[in-house]
């Protein structure tokens, strides 16, 4: 049984969509192990795979400058365990576009992969290493703790089905990380023995995966964000700015930008001081105040405007916002209009001396 097998894609022959079609489908203590694969050409690389029923451990050995692009398409969502030595990897969310994780030179990364297809941009120098592990789902989560930083990002993810870097941003490699997958494939057991063993050191690399980011996770300062999450956050608020009357979900929104609920919800928080809807609100109020006041409006349609199907809705909003009903604006203002003339009448009457 081939691990990774090639499929065009019907209509359109440019696409090459490979599918991982027998990955986490073997038999309690089946194994497959190869040198070949499709993706990778021999005389650029050497390639290697061993694949157990909840692991697929990879290695590939860069012997020239190369770049390679491919499209991947899993049958089962799984989260892979990637490592980097003189070479980069960019993971592309194949329904919009965005790049939901980026490993590069003496990095590691935890990454949730989805079912949907995603783009994988490869770049590697003429002696680069790529370690790649990827875990079944169900598997994973018998060592993730619930007090471990990526607990909530990873079970979002796999509700939503939105690809991830759980670990937020890459963590560089520790040399005994590094001496752990020279000792991974370097083994000389056979078969069931060396699943075992595999398994055995890949335990204690998760566990240095998590330790480090627990330990990167709590050294960072209280408001954090990375400039990729930052940007998409800022793409966000301009997709609420650009039509404050649109109704969007969390997770359309999220999705939008490229990443999670989980991740939308506290990076937005962080970056703006308010929550996605708490932003949407006041925006929705301060845009209705101004056509109250600009413009020659009924209050159904300026209601409409701000995203209230119901004009007895917006009312009630406004009323809570402001403190005032949004058909008494006009009178307040020509009754603050009056007092402020009054004031200054009365400041320009000359003073009697006592």
């Amino acid at each position: 049984m081939e691990s990774v097998e090639t499929m065009l894609n019907g209509e359109a022959l440019k696409t090459t969509v490979v599918p991982y079609s027998d990955l986490f489908r073997m038999e309690e203590h089946e194994v497959v192990e190869s040198h070949n694969s499709d993706l990778f050409d021999p005389y650029n690389c050497d390639f290697y795979e061993f694949l157990t029923k909840d692991i697929h451990f990879i290695r590939i050995l860069g012997n020239s400058v190369q770049t390679q692009s491919f499209s991947i398409k899993s049958c089962k969502p799984y989260v892979s365990l990637v490592f980097c030595f003189k070479c980069r990897g960019v993971f592309n969310n194949g329904l919009t576009g965005k790049s939901f994780a980026d490993v590069q030179h003496n990095q590691s990364g935890l990454i949730f992969i989805n079912t949907q297809v995603f783009d994988n941009v490869w770049t590697r120098e003429a002696d680069s290493e790529l370690y790649i592990i990827n875990i079944e789902v169900d598997y994973f989560k018998r060592f993730l703790s619930s007090d471990n930083p990526m607990h909530e990002t990873f079970f979002s993810s796999l509700k939503e089905n939105n690809p991830v870097l759980l670990n937020e941003r890459s963590i560089e490699v520790t040399s005994r990380m590094k001496s752990l997958l020279y000792d991974m494939f370097l083994f000389e057991h056979k078969n069931y023995y060396k699943t075992l063993y595999l398994k055995s050191k890949f335990i204690e690399l998760l566990m240095l995966q998590f330790q480090e980011y627990e330990a990167l996770y709590k050294a960072m300062p209280e408001i954090y964000t990375s400039d990729s999450n930052l940007e998409k956050m800022y793409d966000v608020k301009d997709i609420i700015d650009a039509d404050i009357s649109r109704s969007c979900t969390l997770l359309d929104l999220a999705q939008q930008v490229g990443t999670n609920e989980c991740y939308l919800k506290k990076h937005f928080k962080q970056v703006f001081g308010t929550t996605v809807f708490g932003y949407v609100h006041t925006q929705r109020m301060n845009r209705s105040k101004e056509l109250l006041i600009n413009e020659d409006m009924k209050i159904a349609e300026v209601a409409r405007l701000s995203g209230y199907k119901h004009a007895s809705h917006f009312t009630t909003a406004f009323k809570k916002y402001f403190g005032y009903l949004p058909h008494q604006i006009k009178l307040l203002l020509v009754t603050l209009l009056h007092e402020s003339e009054l004031l200054l009448g009365l400041e320009s009457v000359p003073m009697l001396p006592l």
